[in-house]
């Protein structure tokens, strides 16, 4: 049986045929994933359980749990697309029109939308051809091939002079890549659901017929080069799968499960992250650390900052922190925690930093993405920004930064565009006050 909820949304005993029995399986999954991600995965409830803010899929041997991002206005499917579309930024993936509108029109949990988007990446790939090597190879012939190995030739042939120990190069499918490859598609054959995508992975394992197995995929030594650039994404891909996101879990009694989880905190830092960078010109750092703290004791720092983000310009850095959560339009301070203010400025003066910028999610009681406050640092030159990007858009994330910051060297010298007016009420800018 297959369940999907929100963020903070609550499961409850017998709302869609939801068992005691399926509350009490998902609860022990969650909970052995929540020890692997140190964050809450789902917390048990008088009636049921309640999600947290991690998304993702937990799956157990009768039942699987989608739990997606709380997207306001947005339907089920709407939501796990934008879910595709922020993995896909966060991993790196360029996803082609033509594979966008195939995933929109499966109505399926996103893990399986990514299955299938591997298997019919690789599929075209190996259709083409498995990327081959050479490799050395050792054997005992009749007739000489290649060169002889005069150390095992004089030692352990010393006595057959009917063999010839040689030594040659053999163009090979069985190589490093290849294995990772097929290690991947072993597992995800194990773990899909789809009966479209089994098919796939398993015309993909007889085309690896010929590549061997591994048991330890992410410790093989891969080289990336011009000879397999198809490949390059693929592997990704597949180390995506085989890495530790990937959390599998077995109990006492030999039944299995498996979560495939992302705090969103992470997840919302890293596609606001790598957008900025293909958005901008300018150089972009993603969690900057170690060159600044808060205090040194006898010449040693403590107390490390790292912002989520820092823009370099010639006249000084952005400094960009990303929050998960949902501003308060009617709010004095729009839902914007003091802590955070706290820290933004802590930034500005280790960074000397020219200008500072919140990020949130768009939400109800917000026109549009954009600028939504703009307030100034008492003493200082230094305006802070309160931004939100629609993630239920997320291909209009990009447009947004490059109407806040530019798209070219010279527009990010200059300071960001200012406020545009109607945003918000109060939208003018103000000095930060304590309390």
């Amino acid at each position: 049986m297959a369940y999907v909820c929100r963020e903070w949304e609550e499961l409850r005993i017998g709302q869609k045929g939801l068992s005691e029995k399926e509350i009490k399986q998902f609860h022990v999954y969650a909970e052995r994933a929540t020890q692997r991600l140190k964050a809450t995965v789902l917390t048990r409830t008088s009636r049921g359980l309640k999600a947290e803010q991690v998304v993702g899929i937990l799956q157990t041997p009768g039942a699987t749990l989608e739990i997606l991002p709380k997207i306001e206005g947005q339907g089920d499917h709407t939501t796990r697309m934008a879910l595709v579309r922020m993995l896909a930024v966060a991993w790196d993936l360029d996803l082609t029109h033509g594979e966008l509108a195939t995933l929109e029109a499966q109505r399926t949990d996103f893990l399986e939308c990514f299955i299938r988007l591997f298997a019919e990446r690789l599929l075209v790939a190996v259709r083409r051809g498995l990327p081959r090597r050479y490799l050395v190879h050792t054997e005992d012939l009749a007739l000489l091939r290649g060169k002889i190995d005069i150390v095992r030739q004089l030692t352990h042939l010393s006595v057959r002079p009917d063999r010839l120990a040689c030594r040659f190069d053999e163009l090979s499918e069985n190589t490093p890549l290849n294995r990772v490859l097929k290690a991947a598609v072993s597992r995800l054959a194990h773990i899909t659901r789809s009966a479209s995508n089994a098919r796939r992975l398993a015309e993909l394992l007889s085309r690896f017929e010929f590549v061997g197995d591994t048991s330890s995929p992410l410790r093989e030594t891969v080289r990336m080069d011009r000879t397999n650039t198809a490949f390059h994404g693929l592997y990704r891909l597949a180390k995506f799968f085989l890495e530790r996101h990937w959390q599998s879990t077995t109990r006492g009694d030999s039944t299995t499960g498996f979560s495939l989880l992302f705090p969103m905190n992470d997840l919302f830092e890293a596609f606001v992250g790598r957008t900025l960078r293909h958005a901008i010109a300018l150089p972009v750092h993603l969690q900057h650390g170690g060159r600044h703290a808060l205090v040194s004791e006898r010449g040693s720092p403590l107390f490390a900052l790292r912002p989520d983000i820092v823009v370099d310009g010639t006249d000084g850095s952005i400094i960009l922190d990303t929050k998960w959560k949902h501003l308060e339009p009617g709010d004095a301070k729009i839902g914007v925690k003091q802590s955070d203010v706290y820290q933004m400025i802590a930034y500005a003066h280790a960074y000397k930093a020219r200008h500072l910028v919140l990020i949130y999610p768009l939400c109800n009681g917000i026109e549009g993405p954009g600028s939504v406050r703009r307030w100034k640092i008492p003493e200082t030159n230094c305006p802070l920004d309160i931004v939100t990007v629609d993630i239920g858009q997320p291909n209009s994330v990009s447009e947004t930064f490059r109407q806040l910051f530019g798209s070219s060297k010279d527009n990010l010298v200059n300071p960001i565009p200012p406020l545009p007016s109607g945003r918000l009420p109060g939208h003018e800018s103000k000095a930060i006050q304590g309390g």
